[in-house]
């Protein structure tokens, strides 16, 4: 196993737990209301005059985004042609909107136009990297369970995303949102454990 694609699993890992720990940390120093993940969007905890622990959200969606960019980097290498630059480009769509989304944050008034744009490549382009990794992880030796769920996940994703725009009243905004943006920080989770517990096997042999 390369050790850039080892590299990527750490950073994958790390990333999507820095993300979950700064998510939960501000939302417990929640001060002005119960903050409710169902109701409230995921930006909410990032903005400075309602979210006492805003740097830590903030820093959370930076270090996450600028992981997952090193994380596609590392990957991207163990594709060919088309395949390498989908799986590549679309990691790096996702990690820069997650560093604009950390750099510029929402305002009580609404998200600034660089802020929505960056909530958009994050989502969009991380959910389209669960999707590549769908078509082209079994080229690259991904077991089948990991590439289904890994499209599925993508699918999901974006109908998440979908509603949470749609805006439809189903459920609250912060779980449709949320919806869309767990797929991509589960998926950075399960691929690193499991490409650390590929490379255990291996040496085990």
């Amino acid at each position: 196993m390369k050790r850039t694609t080892v590299l990527a699993a750490g950073a994958f890992l790390v990333g999507g737990v820095t993300y979950l720990a700064a998510e939960a940390i501000a939302a417990f120093g929640w001060t002005d209301r119960p903050y409710s993940y169902a109701r409230n969007n995921i930006s909410d905890l990032g903005i400075p005059d309602i979210s006492p622990w805003h740097a830590v959200m903030n820093t959370g969606f930076v270090v996450d985004g600028t992981l997952f960019v090193l994380a596609g980097l590392g990957l991207s290498v163990l594709f060919e042609g088309r395949a390498r630059w989908i799986v590549l480009g679309t990691s790096v769509v996702h990690g820069v909107g997650s560093i604009v989304v950390g750099l510029a944050h929402a305002s009580v008034d609404g998200a600034s136009a660089p802020h929505a744009a960056g909530a958009g490549m994050a989502i969009i382009g991380g959910n389209l990297v669960l999707l590549a990794a769908g078509r082209y992880g079994g080229r690259v030796g991904a077991p089948r369970w990991y590439t289904i769920g890994s499209a599925a996940a993508g699918v999901l994703g974006l109908a998440g995303l979908a509603l949470f725009l749609g805006d439809t009243g189903i459920l609250g905004g912060g779980t449709f949102e949320r919806i869309s943006v767990y797929t991509i920080i589960g998926w950075e989770i399960v691929t690193g454990a499991t490409i650390f517990a590929q490379r255990r096997l291996t040496k085990s042999r």
